[in-house]
C-alpha cells in the first residue's frame, strides 16, 4: 500500500499523541494515588467502589450509635453504682437504729442522715449526660425525671419508654434505661406471709426516714426487709446495665472489625500500586521518547538528499 507523506505524518502524530496521553494518565494516577481518575475508566469497578463506600458510611453510623449507647450506659452505671452504695448506707443505719439501746435523739440524728442520703439518691437519678440530657428521663430528655416535694415525696416525671437506635442491619438497641425501671417499682417478698408485692423505691426509703423521725422502733424493723429489697433491686439493675455494656462492647468490636475489612477492601480496589505505576511511567516515557526520535529521523528522510 502506498504511504503518502501526509499519511505518514498523520499516523506518526496520532501514535505519539496516544503514547503521550498514556504518560499523562499515569502521572495523574501517581499524583492522586488512585487507580481510577474518573468512573469511565472502569465503570464496573467504579460501581463496586460506590457500593462499598455506602456500606462503610452505614457501618460508621452503626459505630456512632453504639458509642452513644455505650456512653449512656457507662454514665448510668456510675449513677446506679452510687445508688447501691447509698442504699447500703441506709440499710446499715436502719439496722443500727433498730437497736433498742439507741435513744430518740440518736434516731433523730440518723433521720437527718437518712434524709441527706435520700436527697443524694434523687440527685443520682437526675444525672445528665455530656450533652446535658437527663440520663433517666426516657423520651423527655429535657425534663427533670425526679422531683422531691417539701414533704419528701419523690415523683417520677419522665416517660417509661426506651429510646432506640440502629446498631446493625435489622438490629436496634435501647439507649440506657428509663428512671421508672431503675428507681421506680421494686418487687418485695414478705418472708413472714410469703406474699410478693410491688413497693415504690423512694416511698419505701421515706417511710424508713419517717420511722426514725417518729422514734418508732417497730416501724423501723418492719421496713428493714423492704429496704433490703430496694438494695437487691438496685444491684440487679446494676448487673443488667453491666450485661448490656458487655453486649455493646462485643458488637462494637465486631463492627470495628467489619469497618477495618471494608477499608482494606476499598484500598485494594482504588489505591494505586506506586511501584507498578512508577515502572509503567518509566516504560511509557521511554516508548514515547523512542517514538519521537524515530519519527524525527524518518520525517527527515528525502530522496532528493541522495541525488547529486
Amino acid at each position: 500500500m502506498r504511504v503518502t507523506q501526509a499519511g505518514f505524518y498523520n499516523q506518526g502524530t496520532k501514535q505519539m499523541a496516544e503514547q503521550q496521553s498514556k504518560v499523562f494518565e499515569t502521572q495523574a494516577q501517581l499524583s492522586s494515588g488512585k487507580k481510577l481518575l474518573r468512573p469511565s475508566d472502569d465503570p464496573a469497578l467504579a460501581a463496586s467502589l460506590n457500593n462499598l463506600k455506602s456500606q462503610i458510611t452505614v457501618n460508621q453510623r452503626y459505630l456512632t450509635n453504639l458509642g452513644r449507647v455505650g456512653d449512656t450506659l457507662k454514665m448510668q452505671e456510675v449513677s446506679v453504682s452510687g445508688a447501691v452504695g447509698i442504699v447500703s448506707s441506709i440499710t446499715e443505719l436502719s439496722v443500727q437504729g433498730a437497736n433498742g439501746t439507741y435513744s430518740a435523739a440518736d434516731r433523730k440524728n440518723i433521720a437527718i442522715e437518712l434524709k441527706g442520703l435520700i436527697s443524694s439518691l434523687v440527685d443520682l437519678g437526675n444525672m445528665r449526660d455530656t450533652n446535658g440530657a437527663f440520663l433517666f428521663s426516657g423520651y423527655s430528655q429535657d425534663q427533670v425525671p425526679f422531683v422531691e416535694s417539701a414533704s419528701g415525696v419523690v415523683s417520677y416525671t419522665g416517660t417509661p419508654d426506651y429510646q432506640q437506635v440502629m446498631v446493625d442491619e435489622g438490629r436496634s438497641m435501647n439507649i440506657g434505661m428509663p428512671g421508672s425501671d431503675v428507681f421506680g417499682s421494686v418487687q418485695h417478698l414478705d418472708t413472714t406471709t410469703g406474699v410478693s408485692s410491688s413497693i415504690e423505691l423512694f416511698a419505701t426509703l421515706e417511710l424508713m426516714h419517717q420511722a426514725f423521725l417518729d422514734n418508732d422502733i417497730d416501724a423501723i424493723k418492719d421496713n428493714l426487709d423492704k429496704v433490703s429489697s430496694v438494695h437487691e433491686h438496685l444491684v440487679v439493675q446494676q448487673s443488667a446495665i453491666g450485661s448490656r455494656m458487655n453486649r455493646v462492647e462485643t458488637l462494637t468490636n465486631v463492627t470495628e472489625d467489619r469497618d477495618y475489612t471494608y477499608k482494606i477492601l476499598q484500598s485494594s480496589m482504588e489505591d494505586l500500586d506506586y511501584v507498578e505505576a512508577a515502572s509503567r511511567l518509566k516504560n511509557q516515557s521511554l516508548a514515547l521518547q523512542a517514538g519521537q526520535q524515530t519519527f524525527a529521523q524518518l520525517s527527515g528522510l528525502s530522496l532528493f538528499k541522495y541525488i547529486n
